[in-house]
């Protein structure tokens, strides 16, 4: 009943989307941005908590939800049952440490012939070769104890295959350490103390595999693509509850894959950006909502950019960048009021005032030449 009349109070909002269609117009190969629209609305004044329920089939839906999920930080299943998750991270900024990508601050499944991941971490300039090591930290995750598999890499390809016969134990923190042949370790970046990775706890595979299934619809021509690929819909929900539970390595490789379609949208690069975010990824993350930007200001789609530049201006705050932040947050907050989201538009002048005196107030306190 409370949904009910969480939705009936949405109407006037709706009613103000200029593009709405009712669902039963959906018949482009991807959903129309009405239904965009809709469902990131739905997302600003219901959030999660009622949006969660839609997430089942079908999956072309679910993708559009993306962003709904992207505000639900540190509430995964794993989370509360030991495992130390916080807001966005610092690192994956200098180019001359080959800092590692994936997997990074995030919660693994057991690798094994039936699940596999790469170890991909950023190529440094000038490196013949690379040494990789999986430590395991101790109990206390203080510093790294065990070293319990080392691999050198024949040339400079920056990435290797997750070993099968590593043994990882719920409990336990685990890292990567890159280095290359002329002794750069990734262990400099300023995130390497949150760049590790868990083992999910065996009470989360069940309500792994059932969010999974809700998302995944039976194959059909809907579902994939000419070529027997699944559909951007599909992926993007499927990487979408692995987001949830703060699994970036296997969120990763599905965006990455959509990415390289030259048919990739915003959305794709939104998710992707919230990804390496999460991750504490903070230039890969940025690279990618500037390009889901373009696109999404090339489309006129107000929303999506209003949500990107927001998305941008959390990473430029992380790093300190609070002019850029203010910037982007001006904007979005133009962009909002273009679409009369009073709800977004007074949660931004909040945040714009608090970033405006604190640059008033470092004005102030900087000494005079």
């Amino acid at each position: 009943m409370l949904q009910c009349l969480k939705i009936m109070q949405l109407r006037p909002l709706l009613s103000r989307l200029p593009l709405f269609r009712p669902p039963q117009l959906r018949s482009e190969r991807y959903v129309s941005l009405p239904q965009r629209q809709l469902v990131l609305a739905l997302t600003l004044v219901l959030g999660l908590g009622v949006v969660e329920p839609i997430l089942n089939p079908p999956a072309a839906a679910a993708c559009f939800f993306w962003q709904a999920c992207a505000r639900q930080r540190g509430r995964a299943s794993n989370t509360r049952a030991g495992g130390k998750r916080t807001g966005r991270i610092i690192g994956g900024n200098d180019a001359s440490l080959p800092y590692v990508i994936s997997p990074r601050n995030a919660w693994i499944q057991q690798p094994d012939q039936n699940q596999s991941y790469t170890i991909r971490w950023n190529p440094v300039e000038g490196a013949n070769s690379y040494t990789v090591r999986i430590w395991r930290w101790t109990l206390e995750r203080d510093r790294p104890e065990i070293v319990l598999w080392e691999r050198m890499t024949v040339d400079n390809t920056p990435s290797l295959m997750f070993p099968e016969r590593v043994f990882l134990d719920t409990g336990y923190y685990y890292s990567i350490e890159v280095v290359t042949d002329t002794g750069v370790s990734s262990d400099l970046d300023e995130g390497y103390y949150e760049s590790g990775f868990q083992l999910l706890f065996e009470e989360d595979y069940e309500e792994l595999r059932s969010q999974l299934s809700n998302v995944t619809p039976v194959v059909s021509a809907a579902s994939t693509l000419a070529n027997g690929d699944p559909t951007e819909e599909v992926l993007l929900a499927r990487a979408g509850v692995f987001f949830l539970e703060e699994m970036y390595a296997d969120a990763l490789p599905a965006l990455q894959s959509l990415a390289e379609r030259p048919t990739a949208s915003d959305l794709v690069y939104t998710a992707l950006g919230d990804t390496y975010s999460q991750s504490g990824l903070n230039q890969l993350a940025i690279d990618a909502y500037q390009q889901a930007l373009t696109l999404a200001m090339a489309d006129a789609n107000i929303l999506s950019e209003a949500t990107v530049r927001v998305n941008l201006a959390d990473v430029y705050a992380t790093l300190g960048l609070f002019e850029d932040a203010l910037q982007q947050l001006s904007l979005a907050r133009a962009a909002y009021g273009q679409l009369e989201e009073e709800t977004e538009i007074d949660r931004l002048d909040r945040r714009i005032d608090i970033i405006s005196n604190r640059l008033l107030r470092s004005g102030e306190e900087s000494p005079t030449p």
